[in-house]
């Protein structure tokens, strides 16, 4: 339906004309099951995240968890689910019980035709997108909610001899949220496509046509979007290929006006080698400009990705696949553990304002990494901007990232993490920034015991809503 539908996409067009992409590791049909629990102590000068007036606070934080990996021929399960225990010795918040999961699986029902999709997840999210958030998420928590998302998606796929695929799937999901009187939802979506098989060696085609409903509790109208699309890849030479689209698209939209009108698009399709891609277009969309860029490029030690899209969205399809505890490292290669490799609270990206209206989502990330024996170093920069019916809601964020990490002995890792965004709204702009020291130093075989010094600062136009807050955490985490 949309242009991160169409991004998508493009490695497995791309994929039909023999052009590589990364992909997750081949697996034995074996479980790797990690259990492990983390005990941590935090301290910050700064626990309600006010201008003035400060607090200290002393957090005890129990954090069981779980990793569990099977891929077979007939079915893939992971999950990773970590509840987490904090409690505040001054009480300056109330003691609590925090969920982060994140589950998927899939489940071949019928041989090489009928399957089942599922997955679920619980996080943390800011209510609005001005929303304080401390470090590690730990403090500031009266800006943010629990999320839950869950969803079922049974597809039944077929091949017409060599010469076509076609694919019917069903999907219904909901989202709830902790916090009282943010529309809990639930949606539908249908999808229909049929696209060109192996006998097209040059070519790639596909049809496509979805049609989604979203109903919202406190709301009397709901979100409907339908859209027929029509692609075409053709191979001019070795190392490029050129792509057109073309189809309707229909908005009926709950809190805004409605949108209906044509779509195309062009753009061109670069391999030079199977280690760099480049996907690049434009076109128009029912509700204006259309852009989209995919480009990656790898080498033994580093990995370039940049990546823009434009496209009609809403907080709700933003927020319902979360990127908690990643599988895949940066080069795509399989993470056992990532309840341990990546922690929730310490990597969250920027949230959109929770309400059912749609807006336009324009966004540019790129990332750079480079590894060599010891040390692993992170570069990334990202542009958003969500562009409201009404101007006075629109929000631009800038964000930057240099992370540093250095193997020190074969038992201590250290790092260094700078993290800065620059946030512009009409109802607040600020410049935000985190510093964060640490290291991790392997006690045994199963005991991993960590450290971590950070300090954040936020400059707001309005005085009293810059803060400061610094914090000093340790940990020890044991594996069985």
């Amino acid at each position: 339906m949309t242009s991160i539908f169409r991004l998508k996409k493009i490695p497995l067009l791309l994929g039909g004309l023999g052009i590589s992409t990364l992909t997750l590791p081949a697996i034995a049909a074996d479980w790797i099951v990690v259990p492990s629990v983390t005990l941590e102590q935090s301290y910050t000068d700064n626990a309600l995240l006010t201008h003035d007036n400060q607090e200290n606070e002393s957090i005890t934080l129990v954090r069981p968890g779980i990793s569990l990996y099977r891929e077979g021929a007939k079915a893939k399960v992971d999950i990773n689910y970590a509840p987490e225990y904090r409690h505040y010795w001054e009480d300056t918040e109330d003691d609590e019980l925090i969920h982060f999961l994140r589950g998927e699986g899939n489940v071949e029902l019928m041989d090489e035709h009928l399957y089942l999709d599922g997955w679920a997840s619980a996080d943390l999210t800011n209510i609005t997108s001005t929303g304080r958030t401390g470090i590690g998420g730990l403090t500031g928590r009266g800006a943010s909610t629990e999320i839950y998302t869950a969803g079922l998606s049974p597809y039944f796929k077929s091949r017409f001899g060599s010469v076509s695929l076609f694919e019917a799937r069903y999907t219904l999901d909901a989202v709830n949220y902790a916090e009282g009187g943010l529309d809990d939802s639930v949606g539908q979506r249908a999808e229909l496509v049929l696209g060109s098989g192996p006998a097209f060696t040059n070519q790639v085609w596909e049809v496509s046509s979805m049609y989604s409903i979203v109903d919202y509790d406190t709301l009397n109208a709901d979100n409907e979007v339908s859209q027929l699309r029509a692609e075409f890849i053709q191979q001019l030479v070795r190392q490029w290929a050129v792509a057109f689209a073309a189809g309707y698209e229909n908005y009926n939209l709950a809190l805004n006006d409605d949108i209906d009108g044509s779509l195309w698009s062009v753009g061109i399709i670069y391999t030079p080698n199977p280690r760099t891609r480049l996907a690049l277009g434009g076109g128009e969309r029912a509700f204006g400009d259309d852009y989209y860029l995919d480009f990656s490029h790898r080498s033994q030690r580093t990995i370039w990705t940049a990546s823009y899209y434009r496209d009609a969205t809403s907080a709700r399809n933003e927020l319902l696949h979360p990127t908690l505890f990643r599988r895949q490292d940066t080069f795509g290669n399989l993470v056992r553990d990532p309840v341990l490799e990546n922690p929730p609270g310490l990597d969250r990206e920027g949230s959109p304002t929770i309400s059912a209206e749609y807006y336009i989502l324009e966004q540019f990330n790129t990332r750079f990494t480079f590894t060599s024996g010891r040390t692993t170093l992170d570069l990334g920069a990202g542009h958003t901007k969500r562009n409201y019916e009404l101007a006075v809601d629109d929000t631009q964020d800038v964000d930057g990232l240099v992370s540093l990490s250095r193997v020190i002995s074969p038992r201590t890792i250290a790092f260094l993490r700078l993290n800065w965004n620059d946030h512009e709204e009409d109802a607040l702009n600020y410049q935000e920034s985190i510093a964060t020291l640490g290291g991790r130093y392997q006690l045994g075989t199963n005991t991993l015991l960590a450290m971590r010094l950070a300090h954040l600062k936020r400059d707001a136009e309005i005085e009293t809503e810059s803060y400061d807050e610094n914090s000093f955490s340790i940990s020890l985490t044991a594996t069985f």
